[in-house]
């Protein structure tokens, strides 16, 4: 294991040190207060709420989520309360909760291995991406299994014991990967670490996590769940995955790049890492561990990039785990780059500072402005600013006065703060700021106001059959009998021709065509249109319930069609 040179652990009662924590609690408190929660966690949300009031349980239940996820999210919903905006807020204070306790177990085990300056900013770090991660990632699948992960990491580190530390990091590392199947891939980027740390170790819990998350699965399947079924059928109903369709490798790169491009937008914090991995690998000693550590990133980038392909959607949450990488790896540079030299590296500070304030501002660039390709060159500036740090270290200087650890720190606090504000954007596509923060809120209020109007055309209480989104259902709250709460096999392209032949298609359409349906469904054309669904489908919905004209409203009431 390498020496590391000792250093001092960073202090936070100096005027800097105040202004940094007293600025991420403030900024924490912000985004806690006023972000909620994205429309997908409504969803899960709304599911659970409607046929939990029916009397299903979430192993019950298909809300396109895993067995462990949904038993999670109620877990974290059954310890809320008040408006809806009171218990978004409490779930996001649980969330930071969590970061915290990720954060502080990560801290305990890297202090072992790190100097105690590069353990404090790696695990900070790490904790505070998660914490001012973007509202579209917050809480998501993709986020908690980077929490599990980094436990993982924490306790396979930390304990002293081999035997007993792969025992306890197994579990975390099999709840990540469960958390929705496609999260293996934080899985392996966690135990990529472990293994470059501590190469037995590594495999030891490669082998037990596999072991853990086959007897997880086991049980979860054992439940009474349809887990086994929904896990055969859900890649069904994916028009996007890889291997759906002919894969054009230049067009595959290309869309690789642009999202990448697109999450940079949305997390600058991502722009460091060139930067600050060029500088991490200038503190090592020796080529073979300069190489090792370029290799490991790459790995990383490589693993967490193969998700988001592999699933093909290119939704931002898919990518979490890059921005945590690209954290951690700024602060063990800047963590080095003290013990090497005494100061912080200038340039990449004030550029990680200059990206927090700039971000922002990204969705009032013209509309011919790729906002993908900037984000390349903030990253390509970045290797530039590592660059000019190292020619500056290597220039003769003036003994002056120390700079506080605690400054870059600030920096840093205000790039991964640089997703909180109102223009800041949600949805990134293509070069293009789709969404911003501003912007979810107002389509939330209008899904909520047409909540309201139908709610009022409803007895209080009765059951519904949704043919709706689930945030819709979310701001409705009325009860629903399918385990199916909204129809997401209906709601698939034409293309997809194997989807109505499935077993879980079929339960679908008995939920709607049951031989007793609840008197009342909620219709939302704008999502499942009836004219573009398959027809069979169609036909049963219109045989089963009346539905007047949308004449422009989100969402609208269907009554019963009585036997004549």
């Amino acid at each position: 294991m390498t020496e590391f040179p000792a250093s001092r652990r960073p202090r936070l009662t100096s005027p800097a040190g105040w202004t940094t924590v007293l600025t991420t609690a403030a900024l924490l408190l912000h985004t806690t207060l006023t972000a909620g929660v994205f429309l997908d966690l409504r969803y899960v949300l709304a599911a659970l709420r409607t046929t939990g009031a029916s009397g299903l349980s979430p192993s019950e239940v298909f809300v396109h989520r895993p067995f462990f996820y949904r038993w999670l999210i109620a877990g974290l919903d059954s310890v809320t309360g008040g408006s809806d905006a009171v218990r978004e807020a409490l779930m996001r204070l649980v969330g930071l909760a969590l970061c915290a306790a990720a954060g502080l177990l990560l801290h305990r085990a890297l202090r072992r291995r790190l100097p105690e300056r590069d353990a404090v900013l790696v695990a900070g770090l790490t904790g505070l991406t998660l914490a001012f991660a973007p509202v579209i990632d917050y809480l998501q699948p993709e986020w908690f299994a980077i929490v599990f992960a980094t436990g993982g990491v924490a306790a396979a580190l930390g304990v002293r014991d081999r035997l007993g530390a792969v025992a306890l990091a197994a579990l975390p590392l099999s709840l990540a990967v469960l958390m929705k199947y496609s999260t293996a891939g934080t899985a392996a980027m966690a135990l990529l670490v472990v293994f470059a740390l501590d190469r037995v170790r590594g495999l030891l819990l490669a082998a037990a996590t596999a072991a853990g998350t086959g007897l997880l699965f086991a049980v979860s399947a054992w439940s009474g769940s349809r887990e086994l079924q929904w896990l055969r059928d859900m890649p069904h109903i994916n028009a996007h995955a890889l291997g759906a369709d002919p894969i054009v490798v230049p067009d595959l790169l290309q869309r690789t790049a642009a999202y990448l491009g697109d999450r940079i937008a949305l997390t600058p914090v991502l722009a460091l890492l060139p930067g600050a991995l060029l500088l991490f690998a200038a503190t090592l000693p020796s080529r073979r561990q300069r190489v090792e550590a370029v290799l490991v990133t790459l790995l990383l980038l490589v693993v967490g990039l193969a998700v988001v392909v592999y699933q093909g959607n290119w939704f931002a949450y898919h990518g979490e785990s890059l921005p945590v990488v690209a954290a951690a790896l700024t602060g063990l540079a800047i963590g080095r780059w003290y013990g090497r030299h005494g100061r912080p590296p200038l340039c990449l500070t004030v550029l990680a500072l200059l990206y927090g304030v700039l971000t922002p501002l990204l969705a009032h660039v013209r509309a011919d402005v790729d906002v993908d390709v900037l984000a390349w060159l903030a990253s390509a500036a970045a290797l530039l600013a590592g660059a000019a740090d190292l020619l500056r270290a290597r220039a003769p200087r003036p003994r002056t006065g120390r700079v506080p650890v605690a400054l870059p720190v600030l920096a840093l606090v205000v790039c991964l703060a640089a997703t909180v504000w109102p223009t800041s954007g949600v949805r990134v596509v293509l070069g293009r700021i789709v969404t911003t923060n501003a912007e979810l809120k107002v389509q939330a209020r209008a899904a909520r106001t047409a909540a309201e109007q139908v709610d009022a055309e409803l007895p209080a209480g009765a059951e519904v059959q949704y043919l709706a989104f689930g945030q819709q259902a979310y701001y409705l709250g009325h009860p629903t009998p399918c385990r199916y709460p909204f129809p997401t096999f209906f709601n698939v392209p034409e293309q997809l021709t194997e989807v109505p032949s499935l077993t879980s298609t079929r339960e679908n359409v008995r939920c709607v065509t049951q031989e007793h349906p609840p008197a009342y469904a909620v219709y939302q054309p704008s999502w499942l249109s009836l004219g573009v669904i398959d027809p069979r489908i169609a036909a049963g919905i219109r045989n089963t319930y009346r539905c007047p004209k949308p004449e422009g409203r989100q969402l609208v009431v269907c009554t019963l069609r009585r036997p004549e």
